[in-house]
């Protein structure tokens, strides 16, 4: 709301972030690669603006915070990529992050005797209402895991298969962090999956393509809630296909098929006997015609 004295805040941070990366051929078609960074993320203008927006149902005021540094990153990987001479892949890498500083929501403090209006001006009472902002943690916490890459035309087992193949990729993550809400319930790093993979079989020719293709991300945490619970967000996969056709030279049809098996989203807090979501957006059919000219 309105306040007849203003409010100003500024501050400034001064990081030199250093890189090295580095290439090297072991042997014909396989190569070591290695890279090591220091990163930062800038944080969202909506959490540095100092606001506050009230929620009379909670007692809770949520208020942004001018004084949040980005949240940094130190990192490194090493992989093998070995490369065939029909344009085959395959492509293996660790990596580790450590991570320091990162934004989350925290109660830092409380307004005590606030007044709660009814709907028609009447007083509903006077409550203590808490104050949650984004704060950088202490601290820090590590991020690693393993990332496998193949890209295999079939072509290269047997001519016969000439136009098949495959492209899939696959990766694991592990993480240190582990937070805790007030109800004793643990919060792992938001947007994280454990797994993640996709694999993708496809036949092409001079005139006809098509590709089926599967994409799976298993449970993840996809926001922190009232009283610092995670908001999960249970494991997903869905069929996709694409079908094209060059008509002529200059004219090509399409047909593309999203979410094919119609798989429902879903989501919980705390436990799974408290689910949040259960969305079906169904599965969507599109037809395209492109020209050139």
């Amino acid at each position: 709301g309105y306040t007849a004295n203003p409010i100003e805040s500024e501050g400034s941070y001064t990081k030199a972030l250093r890189s090295l990366n580095f290439t090297a051929e072991v042997m014909d078609g396989l190569l070591l690669r290695g890279a090591a960074s220091e990163t930062l993320m800038r944080p969202a203008l909506t959490d540095l603006a100092y606001k506050r927006t009230a929620n009379f149902n909670s007692f809770r005021f949520t208020d942004g915070n001018p004084n949040l540094k980005p949240t940094y990153a130190k990192q490194w990987e090493l992989g093998l990529e070995k490369y065939f001479d029909n344009g085959g892949l395959l492509a293996a890498s660790y990596f580790w992050k450590e991570i320091e500083g990162v934004v989350r929501s925290q109660l830092t403090g409380t307004v005590p005797d606030v007044t709660k209006y009814n709907a028609n001006g009447t007083i509903d009472g006077v409550y203590d209402f808490d104050v949650y902002q984004p704060v950088n943690a202490s601290g820090s916490y590590d991020v690693s895991g393993i990332e496998v890459v193949g890209i295999l035309p079939f072509s290269m087992f047997t001519p016969m298969l000439e136009g098949y193949g495959i492209n899939a990729n696959y990766t694991m993550l592990d993480s240190s962090l582990t937070g805790q809400s007030t109800l004793g319930i643990p919060t792992p790093p938001v947007g994280l999956s454990d797994e993640t993979y996709n694999v993708t079989l496809y036949y092409e020719n001079e005139a006809f393509d098509a590709r089926v293709s599967y994409n799976y991300r298993s449970e993840y945490v996809e926001g922190i809630g009232y009283e610092m619970y995670p908001i999960w967000r249970d494991g997903y996969g869905q069929f996709d296909i694409s079908l094209g056709y060059r008509l002529t030279d200059n004219m090509q049809l399409s047909i593309k098929g999203i979410n094919i098996t119609d798989e429902a989203t879903t989501g919980y807090t705390m436990h799974p006997s408290f689910p949040t979501m259960n969305e079906l957006s169904g599965r969507r059919i599109s037809i395209g015609l492109r020209a050139d000219f």
